[in-house]
């Protein structure tokens, strides 16, 4: 609307349509990926609110614990190589055969790890079930191991998805995927509510996601005969950002996995699954990050100067997180009732806490495509040390007195000055 009393028109009508306009134009763009983050952020939470109305608080807690010592071994050793295909993509060369050889090499290695962790061959009265009081067969846990070496095969995949704008493509692996976890978990869970059985669901996941990766990777790339010269002058290339980006990942593991760890030896499986639970309700704010993190990457793999950061952030990022934070102000205890019981209503206040964080990390996530795609990952890395660093010194001044309070505020802060510190390197070595 024009305001006449000053003879001045403001173009108010004009500049709604190109806001409209370049809406629209993002989310044709990104329609496969949105629409598969909003299935597989719901069929999250209703595998969450299964779970825990299945096993209760504190056998959820368990569960927790038992998944985060895989998890950071397995992350540390292979999670993001689909950033280091996507930079050798850039190269022009087919090095499909050369991935999957290396991603199941460090998978086996991972697996190698994790059972001398949790299951200790050499002094089993040390193993994680003994340790924990879990009643799962060893047996489970290394056909649950050796299954999630198959999900490595999905870094490559979703690297060379990516490289090709495969959005459809990688919308599907990763949503149907999640989908047949859920169905398992009802399957399995239904009949037998134990840790034995989610870990069971688990191992169909993992199974599935890595079947399902390799006849992605077919119908894209010829799958040539293994040449292990081939695969050394391949190794040789990806050398120094593969060490870049396995150090930035080992760095943000203190935070992610460690924080469960931690809580459980200061307080109990109980504070442990209230925690988790907390985390996970505001998870679909990743699934944000995750619907718009491949479409970034592939815009720009070439054209740095084709991403408008600034209309980027002012019409979609900032509009999406006060929309989300008023849901989880207003309507979060509901929500913990609905998907939990009212056993969760202590995860009212870490909920709060960590969406915070979380959205503060959605209105920056796009950052670190920019210094991954420019080769200045480090920086990156740095800014996880900070991350790491202020986590750890606030968890061990808040988490003893306020449990899972204190964690989740420690996880906010540290996330706060991670990303404003990435958002100075930023401004000085690409912005200028």
């Amino acid at each position: 609307m024009a305001c006449t009393g000053s003879g001045v028109q403001i173009p108010s009508a004009p500049q709604t349509n190109m806001n409209l306009k370049y809406i629209r134009e993002i989310f044709i763009q990104t329609k496969d990926l949105i629409g598969s983050q909003s299935v597989i952020a719901i069929v999250s939470l209703f595998q969450v609110s299964y779970v825990v109305n299945k096993l209760g608080v504190e056998s959820y807690g368990a569960i927790a614990l038992l998944v985060a010592l895989p998890n950071i071994i397995f992350r540390s050793i292979h999670s993001s190589n689909s950033d280091v295909i996507l930079l050798s993509l850039k190269k022009g060369k087919n090095i499909a055969t050369e991935s999957l050889f290396l991603n199941f090499v460090l998978g086996i290695f991972s697996f190698t790890i994790c059972v001398f962790v949790l299951l200790n061959p050499l002094n089993p009265s040390f193993s994680i079930s003994q340790v924990t009081s879990l009643n799962v067969l060893p047996v489970t846990i290394v056909f649950y191991l050796l299954t999630k070496t198959f999900q490595t095969f999905s870094e490559t995949t979703k690297g060379i998805l990516i490289y090709k704008n495969k959005m459809k493509k990688f919308s599907f692996l990763e949503s149907s995927s999640i989908v047949l976890r859920f169905v398992s978990m009802v399957f399995f869970l239904e009949n037998n509510p134990t840790i034995q059985s989610y870990l069971f669901a688990n191992i169909s996941y993992f199974f599935y996601i890595g079947v399902l990766s390799l006849y992605l990777i077919n119908k894209e790339y010829t799958i040539n005969k293994f040449s292990i010269v081939e695969f050394k002058e391949f190794v040789i290339s990806i050398r120094k950002s593969f060490n870049k980006i396995r150090l930035n990942q080992i760095i943000s593991l203190i935070p992610q996995h460690f924080e469960i760890i931690i809580l459980s030896i200061v307080s109990d499986f109980e504070s442990v699954g209230i925690y988790q639970f907390a985390k996970r309700l505001v998870e679909p704010i990743n699934y944000v990050i995750y619907s718009f993190t491949p479409w970034i990457q592939n815009k720009l793999k070439n054209n740095f100067e084709a991403f408008d950061v600034q209309s980027f952030i002012k019409q979609i990022l900032l509009p999406i997180s006060i929309f989300i934070l008023l849901i989880y102000i207003f309507f979060g205890k509901t929500i913990i009732e609905i998907i939990g019981s009212k056993l969760f209503l202590n995860s009212y206040v870490p909920m709060i806490i960590l969406s915070v964080g979380f959205l503060f990390y959605l209105l920056t996530f796009w950052i670190r495509q920019f210094l991954l795609l420019r080769n200045l990952i480090q920086f990156h890395s740095y800014g996880r040390i900070i991350y790491s660093v202020a986590f750890l010194s606030f968890t061990f001044l808040l988490v003893d007195q306020y449990n899972e309070i204190g964690i989740s505020l420690s996880l906010t802060i540290a996330i706060f000055l991670q990303k404003s510190f990435e958002y100075l390197i930023y401004r000085k070595k690409l912005k200028s």
